[in-house]
């Protein structure tokens, strides 16, 4: 990877576009030319941005009571599923490939 100058808007479209790629972060990073390590650092930068900005940090996630309700039903093809604070259910199967479960968890991270 050879050594290039990016603006600051350039780095925000590279860290906004990983999770986007569907890639991982070794395989976004050798396509753009950029060095894992330096797309770190500037996700870093513009999170620490956004909690600044808010005042104070708000936690990305809490851990939340559960509450177990029996048996699943029959109808229910999710072996797993996630209630986000603000409603969002997602419902994962036992088919669906980490692949895509890391692309839908980074997605979700962008919604905070």
């Amino acid at each position: 990877m050879g050594w290039q100058q990016r603006s600051r808007t350039e780095w925000q479209r590279l860290v906004s576009g990983w999770p986007r790629s569907g890639l991982t972060q070794d395989e976004y990073c050798a396509r753009q030319g950029i060095s894992v390590g330096s797309l770190q650092r500037w996700r870093n930068i513009f999170a620490q941005e956004v909690t600044s900005q808010a005042g104070e940090a708000t936690p990305v996630s809490e851990f939340m009571p559960v509450t177990l309700v029996g048996e699943a039903s029959a109808m229910s093809r999710a072996d797993l599923t996630l209630v986000l604070t603000d409603g969002l259910r997602v419902e994962v199967g036992e088919r669906c490939s980490v692949e895509t479960l890391k692309r839908v968890l980074g997605v979700l991270q962008e919604r905070t």
